[in-house]
């Protein structure tokens, strides 16, 4: 069987070569890279992916080395090339040294404890994993250049972290600035940079939120011991997009946010003053991943991207036309609603039905807290709440 080796060929400059790969790289019948990895050795071809893909598949050579950069385990197209050709080949993977171990030995900061990501095609995860990991590393390059991403945290109101940018590492005109996203969304880096960015005051997501800590004013809210009904429901995964739909004080979504906290939610609100109480919540509770929208649902549906799972928190007597605009946007999505009035609990009922939500579960809550009256712990009742939940199971589970 023909012999594939995908090399990790180092940070950069030559001399972060593994001794491995320099000798496989001599050894081998033929040695083909990326254009945009290595240009330093004119024994290796420089392809574009269709090339090399297509060289892979007709190859005839025993054996045959593709460079890949840094560490080919992480972020890399080593995967890809694995699940194409382990049918026709033998492969074995051959790291080298990164570019993010590179810089963190170079600015004295372990990795071990830290947040490695990339932000390839995924603007938003900047802001999610550092409003929720005190340290993270993350690779740039691609559509998103690093002075987009301190120009999208300072946008979102991280403007206090701490962030080093290491460009052209290895290289004799390498370059660490030291900064904050104010002071570096103006400069621009070289495209394969790395970044590093600390952040002292970020946020436990699975730390529980009580009713007395966030700023309530006179806007309605969800109480905590629905919110944890409520969130169970939804089924929230780390990576999901969230509408919370009269998101009022914005309770429910600063804990949907700290649920995604590899997401984003969107909080929709029309009334200025829940809107204000939403933005100070989420600067309050470090839910930078929230991103407020001033609409009246469903209005500009259709301009966000698309949800996996929505909250109805308030309708505003529109509840058929926002579940009949939820379900054309995605057919599998997740709606769960609360009402705590019958009538609002068969609009509800009747706009799941009416609009193919065939699993739908209805739950009421009836919940006493204590209240200290002279030397008694008396029980106080609160008004019941129906948590409606509706999903197409035959398309979630397709």
């Amino acid at each position: 069987m023909k012999k594939l080796f995908i090399i990790g060929f180092g940070v950069g400059h030559d001399d972060f070569r593994t001794k491995k790969a320099v000798d496989v790289i001599r050894s081998a019948d033929n040695v083909l890279t990326l254009s945009r990895f290595y240009k330093n050795d004119p024994s290796v071809i420089n392809v574009d992916l269709s090339e090399l893909m297509h060289y892979l598949n007709n190859a005839h050579s025993d054996t045959t080395a593709v460079l890949v950069s840094g560490d080919c385990c992480f972020f890399s197209i080593t995967q890809k090339l694995v699940q194409e050709f382990s049918n026709l080949y033998k492969i074995e993977l051959i790291n080298g040294i990164s570019s993010i171990q590179y810089f963190s030995a170079k600015i004295a900061v372990p990795y071990d404890d830290a947040k490695l990501i990339s932000v390839h095609g995924r603007k938003e995860r900047i802001v999610s994993q550092t409003a929720y990991n005190k340290k993270i590393f993350t690779l740039t390059g691609g559509q998103y250049k690093t002075h987009d991403l301190c120009r999208i945290l300072y946008e979102n109101d991280l403007t206090n972290v701490k962030i080093q940018i290491g460009e052209k590492l290895s290289y004799p005109d390498e370059r660490i600035v030291t900064g904050t996203p104010e002071t570096l969304k103006e400069i621009i880096f070289d495209d394969l940079s790395v970044m590093y960015i600390e952040n002292e005051s970020a946020k436990i997501p699975s730390v529980p939120i009580h009713d007395d800590e966030f700023i309530r004013g006179q806007v309605p809210m969800t109480k905590e011991e629905i919110r944890c009904l409520a969130l169970r429901k939804l089924g929230i995964q780390p990576d999901d997009i969230l509408y919370d739909i009269g998101a009022g004080t914005g309770s429910m979504s600063v804990e949907m946010a700290r649920c995604a906290f590899e997401g984003v939610v969107y909080a929709i609100e029309k009334n200025e003053t829940a809107l204000d109480l939403i933005k100070q919540n989420r600067i309050k509770h470090g839910a930078f991943n929230i991103i407020v929208i001033k609409t009246s649902a469903p209005e500009h549906f259709a301009e966000l991207p698309v949800p996996n799972k929505a909250f109805i928190g308030g309708s505003s007597g529109n509840i058929d036309t926002i579940v009949k605009t939820l379900i054309e946007i995605n057919p599998k999505i997740k709606i769960v609603a609360n009402a705590i009035s019958l009538q609002s609990l068969n609009q509800i009922l009747h706009a799941y039905t009416s609009f193919g939500l065939t699993e739908t579960e209805t739950i009421c809550v009836n919940i006493a807290q204590s209240k200290k009256i002279g030397h008694y712990d008396m029980m106080t009742a609160q008004n019941p709440v129906y948590i409606v939940t509706g999903t197409r199971r035959e398309l979630c589970e397709s």
